[in-house]
């Protein structure tokens, strides 16, 4: 189904919860029938909630005011009477298990300026951070956002799951309603409610979390869900912010959304990490192309003086006689205090850096990095056991294989991210990889086959060529792709 017909489905749901199911006589077929399978599903576990008014109590909590109601409780102002603090509190259809209180627990380890805290739980409520502003989905009712503000909030929003799904913490419910916009950013709310891919009885029983418009199709299936099925979503929310076509917004910020919302999760962004980001690089790239409005003119007119600049010495050096010889760029890098892999240092794509192989003191293996107007090279962490450095194309990452794994670096440091397993090459001289500027790494799996293809945020591998067995050939090595990143050269080793 599509995203608009799943809001059809989620409006017609809350009103039948509303009015009664007599709303679903004129529905069409499939929407109705949908809905009767979420509303019986909702009827097995559902408990009445005392109704809650202002200078009534919750606990220690006095309840001051309702600020709002959805579909699975209502939302209260309250005031903590033992600290005197201001807070929201959320009341809940269904009475909360042992297993969802332990879950609780590390929710309210979130500490995040994009995560509204979760300060206490009771029974059937939660009790949360108040957080001052209006929802995504309330200020979508007054026109879309523009392209900076869909990057910037989007970035805030990955930043917000990135921390979470470090901790094993699946959201399930992402959506504009549940995102607030405040005076110093994003919030995203209902934490509270998520539940870790651990859950067992989540798992054993297939119960089908979150809003219907925008569940990934593994959570409207009730499959397993992980950190993609919230990628998932934040490529509809994204979609949704600028209320446009994939095919009239900027192709980087259209390619990012269209891999949040493939339907295989393998093919979406791995890591709400990754696609941070990449939205920052976007936010970047934008920034330093930007000319200001007020000199436009002053800035056309020396762009045409530079295009005749460039045509001169253009024509300059089409007609000047041939020198006889060119001189030559020598440049020498010292590595003192370290023992080399005998391997050359692998080049940035712009040429200012070096990363290379190499032995501390205490005869430890791991990547160095340094820079050709510096003399001192820098430790990479969280490289031990590093084999054989590639940068991607745009220099925002260092590649490298490590206990058995395919792996990616930024080159100022933080934590390694795995790309791909390859345990067939674990602790024995892996063969080379090339990596693409639109993000493929080109790589054998083992010493003895074919090369394979993987996405630079991971997936499965698909494999490129084929072994020659008339030439008796063993294994396909060292690929290096030529400039237009479509086409590569390799070894072909035979026996």
């Amino acid at each position: 189904m599509t995203p608009e017909r799943w809001r059809q489905i989620e409006e017609l749901y809350h009103a039948a919860r509303e009015r009664g199911r007599d709303v679903l006589v004129s529905a069409d077929p499939e929407v109705r029938s949908e809905v009767e399978r979420l509303l019986q599903q909702e009827s097995s576990g559902a408990t009445t909630v005392e109704p809650l008014v202002p200078g009534t109590h919750l606990g220690p909590y006095r309840i001051e005011a309702q600020l709002g109601a959805g579909g699975m409780g209502k939302v209260f102002r309250a005031i903590d009477t033992r600290l005197g603090r201001a807070v929201a509190i959320k009341t809940c259809l269904e009475q909360f298990s042992e297993r969802f209180h332990r879950e609780a627990l590390a929710i309210s380890a979130l500490n995040h300026p994009h995560i509204c805290t979760l300060y206490d739980i009771g029974p059937n409520y939660l009790v949360m951070e108040l957080v001052e502003g209006e929802t995504l989905a309330a200020r979508l009712k007054r026109g879309k956002l523009s392209i900076e503000q869909t990057i910037q909030y989007g970035s805030q929003i990955a930043d917000a799951l990135a921390a979470a799904h470090a901790k094993g913490i699946i959201h399930r419910d992402l959506k504009p309603g549940n995102i607030m916009l405040t005076k110093t950013g994003i919030k995203v709310l209902d934490f509270g409610l998520a539940k870790s891919p651990q859950d067992e009885s989540l798992t054993a029983s297939h119960l089908v979390m979150g809003t219907p418009a925008y569940m990934a199709p593994e959570q409207r299936e009730g499959r397993t869900c992980d950190e993609r099925t919230d990628i998932f979503a934040l490529g509809l929310v994204l979609q949704e912010m600028t209320a446009a076509k994939l095919d009239i917004l900027p192709p980087q910020l259209a390619h990012v959304i269209e891999r949040c919302v493939a339907s295989d999760p393998d093919s979406r962004w791995h890591a709400a990490a990754d696609l941070k980001l990449e939205l920052e690089w976007i936010a970047k790239r934008a920034a330093s192309s930007e000319v200001p409005k007020d000199r436009s003119h002053r800035w056309t007119w020396i762009a045409g003086a530079l295009t005749i600049l460039v045509l001169g010495i253009v024509a300059w050096n089409l007609l000047r006689p041939p020198a006889a010889t060119d001189a030559a760029s020598r440049l020498t890098l010292s590595f003192e205090g370290l023992i080399g892999e005998g391997n050359p240092p692998a080049p940035s794509p712009d040429g200012q850096y070096f990363v290379f192989m190499a032995f501390d003191a205490s005869g430890n293996r791991s990547l160095w990095i340094r820079s050709r107007n510096s003399p001192n090279a820098r430790q990479i962490p969280g490289t031990e056991d590093a084999q054989q450095p590639i940068w991607s194309a745009d220099g925002r990452w260092i590649g490298f294989y490590a206990q058995g794994k395919l792996k990616k670096v930024a080159p100022s440091g933080g934590s390694p991210q795995t790309i791909l397993d390859v345990p067939s090459i674990s602790g024995g001289t892996a063969s080379g990889a090339a990596w693409n500027q639109h993000g493929d790494i080109v790589l054998p799996q083992s010493n003895r086959g074919p090369l394979f293809r993987v996405r630079e945020s991971g997936g499965p591998p698909q494999e490129l060529t084929h072994l020659d067995n008339s030439r008796a050939e063993n294994s396909h090595r060292f690929p290096v792709f030529l400039p237009d990143g479509r086409h590569f050269l390799f070894v072909a080793r035979s026996s």
